[in-house]
């Protein structure tokens, strides 16, 4: 694995994307997989009072991250407790900001056992209508953008519908020279909410989600990552709204939702 075999190269303090970053839409901009990777990264530098895990992440694309230009995260804690952190990131490149984010972190504490806990509302676990990944055809990455070299994505039909999700996972770092973080795991998925389930024409219309928030249960089990769910799309108004529950073997571990403005091609 050579060096730019990662979403990015670390650069005095930042990061800069390499080629592994490059999204579907431009080929000088970066995907939201690999920006969100990032965030989830680098907010596990963030300390915490208590032992804490991701509950909810928010992430509003204000304009395109660029690839190849050293870009900055910075972070601050606006909201500081043993029960409830809320902490701000900010990307930035050259002092402009590209891309913004809050995330909720809630301590951890393991209530099984004690009487009259309120029960879950479903058992359903989405990936019981899915094939597994190694049961699938791996997407070829040399006809796709930059980002297929960094992920095993693989489409997957659910159950006897005519609607499709994905199982994706890392092949490579985050920050090159790094091992993957357990909150990286969690968020890489998320940007796949956008258009989940919808057939979309590059050729007539393209469309742009300038925001996605997920909701967290828990952190992924294992490398796979199935996203699955469905999209709305208002031609009155030219927008979208997308809603995805993310998995992996052992069940539902998120639910995420983006929205989309559409863009007629011509």
């Amino acid at each position: 694995m050579t060096e730019s075999e990662a979403f990015y190269l670390p650069d005095r303090g930042g990061f800069v994307g390499t080629i592994c970053a490059q999204g579907a839409w431009d080929p000088n901009s970066q995907t939201g997989v690999a920006v969100l990777a990032l965030l989830g990264h680098v907010i596990e530098d963030v300390p915490t009072l208590t032992p804490m895990s991701l509950s909810r992440i928010t992430v509003d694309i204000v304009r395109p991250v660029p690839i190849g230009r050293r870009l900055e995260v910075s972070t601050a804690i606006v909201r500081e407790g043993k029960k409830i952190q809320v902490v701000d990131l900010g990307v930035t490149v050259d002092g402009v900001e590209c891309a913004r984010a809050r995330v909720l972190r809630l301590c951890v504490a393991d209530v099984q056992g004690r009487p009259g806990m309120p029960e879950s509302s479903t058992q359903a676990n989405p990936v019981s209508l899915l094939d597994p990944p190694e049961a699938l055809e791996e997407l070829a990455i040399e006809r796709g953008p930059g980002m297929m070299r960094a992920l095993d994505l693989r489409r997957v039909r659910v159950g006897d519908s005519d609607t499709f999700g994905f199982w994706v996972r890392l092949r490579v770092p985050v920050v090159a020279g790094e091992p993957i973080r357990a909150t990286s795991r969690q968020t890489v998925g998320v940007d796949f909410t956008n258009c989940i389930g919808a057939a979309i024409n590059p050729g007539v219309a393209t469309t742009i989600n300038p925001d996605v928030t997920a909701h967290f249960l828990r952190p992924p089990t294992g490398d796979w990552v199935a996203i699955t769910g469905h999209t709305t799309f208002l031609h009155e108004a030219a927008r979208g709204i997308s809603g995805a529950t993310l998995s992996d073997r052992d069940g539902l571990f998120a639910i995420a939702s983006a929205s989309q403005l559409i863009q007629p091609v011509g």
